[in-house]
């Protein structure tokens, strides 16, 4: 999987992607990285979208609500 941050579609992150007998899909290898990354923490709220062809990005919400911003006011077509 390629997993980027909404706002940023020049860095992707390798992501493993594993799914249990049920089908749900659960990040592996890659995942603990990008979050350290991203400073996530507990009580963040993380919205993601699956563009397919295993590319996907994510949303990060703080605590508070507000959205968290790492690259800056690029905005792409996908966040309208």
């Amino acid at each position: 999987m390629h997993l980027r941050e909404a706002s940023c579609g020049y860095y992707r992150w390798i992501v493993d992607v594993i799914y249990d007998a049920r089908g749900k899909m659960y990040l592996n290898i890659g995942w603990e990285k990008f979050a350290r990354h991203h400073s996530l923490e507990a009580g963040f709220i993380l919205l993601f979208s699956y563009f397919g062809d295993r590319d996907m990005s994510v949303k990060v919400f703080d605590e508070t609500r507000c959205r968290r911003d790492y690259h800056g006011d690029i905005t792409d077509e996908e966040d309208d």
